[in-house]
């Protein structure tokens, strides 16, 4: 299936919705759709590159991003390939396009006379965590690292590894004879997840068309770095300052999880778990609290 559905943002509270611009760039040949949210005062700005994770999209950062415009820092939201309005494969997630998805936006950002190239970093939540961790390791260009929630090593129960496992494989054979991906159904799996810890914000994310769509489409083997991946590995190389974010909450990646990718930078680092928060921080009940967290350490890393 060649193309992505649009994504039906996220259910969320009514937020300030901040000055945005529609911004389209190619990226491996399709069109990535994203959102320049300019900082407030005027001169050029440090910029932060917001990219989400799976099933997901840019329109359920612009609370986020409209907090950070006000601080002086611009924002680009992105729809990552496959994802939101963006072209390619619908809901697959590959680093490797996701890398170069980070990497065309910084080429777009140097373009921008409102930008200063010299100050940008990244922001990333589950897979998209993922993708900045390992564009960091080969783009110099990303000054300060944001990983929340990030998906970084496999964490799920030995059964359901056993069960993805298998569904993995009969995906690739399936790939192999027919040239495309096996659709399953993952809702079922995530109905007893709470994504947020706030009751109300989770009963929205729990029924948004979004992301039932995006979940009851789940492309195998084509999604299988939103569960799978061995970053871990390698985020010893990582030079950018990292700030690792997690909720103390999170049902999909534990908080071990943070623990261990903190001790595994080597970089200036920090980690910060925040209580009353799931894996959606940006909209749980302590957001505001992230985005403090979020400011302070871009100022004193994109100064």
């Amino acid at each position: 299936m060649s193309g992505s559905s649009p994504t039906t943002a996220f259910a969320s509270p009514k937020v300030d919705v901040p000055t945005k611009q529609s911004v389209t760039f190619k990226s491996l040949g399709v069109d990535l759709n994203t959102y320049f949210v300019p900082a407030t005062q005027p001169g050029v700005a440090p910029v932060l590159i917001v990219s989400h994770g799976a099933g997901d999209c840019k329109e359920n950062y612009l609370e986020m991003a409209a907090y950070l415009s006000k601080h002086g820092i611009a924002c680009l939201l992105m729809d990552m390939h496959g994802h939101g309005a963006s072209g390619g494969i619908a809901y697959h997630v590959r680093m490797d396009e996701w890398e170069a998805d980070l990497k065309a936006a910084l080429d777009y950002l140097q373009t921008r006379p409102d930008v200063d190239i010299g100050r940008v970093g990244a922001f990333g939540i589950s897979s998209g965590g993922t993708a900045i961790l390992e564009a960091a390791l080969t783009d110099p260009r990303l000054k300060a690292l944001i990983a929340m929630d990030a998906t970084v090593m496999n964490t799920l129960p030995w059964s359901l590894t056993v069960t993805m496992g298998l569904l993995i494989l009969i995906g690739h054979i399936k790939k192999a004879l027919t040239g495309s991906d096996l659709r399953i159904s993952i809702a079922k799996m995530l109905d007893d997840v709470e994504l947020a810890s706030d009751p109300e914000v989770n009963a929205r994310l729990q029924v948004d068309p979004g992301k039932i769509r995006a979940f009851q489409n789940f492309p195998l083997p084509g999604a299988t770095q939103s569960f799978f991946v061995d970053t871990i590995r390698r985020v010893p190389q990582i030079k950018a300052p990292t700030l690792v974010i997690w909720g103390e909450d999170d049902q999909l990646d534990p908080v071990s999880t943070a623990h261990a990718l903190h001790n595994a930078l080597t970089c200036p680092k920090r980690l910060e778990i925040i209580p009353g928060n799931g894996h959606a921080g940006h909209m749980d009940r302590n957001r505001v609290k992230v985005f403090e967290v979020m400011i302070e350490w871009l100022k004193q890393h994109l100064a």
